[in-house]
């Protein structure tokens, strides 16, 4: 399953045109943790958006906050994505 959630997560954080090799990590490190976090949620509740590129599946699984898993709504609050 191709699941780029955090690419729009990442999208909204990363400011620059340009990433520092630091900074990639990071970006790779916050995909990981996002993919294993809302995997589930995102099969659930917005898999008719995959097609739809990054920013749909974020904007799916902000409207449906209340049905996220736990793991979900907690990273997506840590990562200033969900209030």
């Amino acid at each position: 399953m191709r699941l780029s959630l955090l690419s729009a997560t990442l999208a909204l954080i990363v400011t620059t045109g340009s990433i520092l090799p630091a900074a990639a990590q990071q970006q790779d490190e916050l995909r990981r943790r996002g993919d294993i976090a809302c995997k589930v949620s995102s099969n659930k509740l917005c898999s008719k958006f995959f097609n739809q590129g990054d920013m749909a599946i974020l904007a799916c699984l902000q409207q449906n906050k209340a049905h996220l898993q736990p793991s979900c709504r907690k990273f997506l609050t840590e990562i200033g994505q969900l209030n």
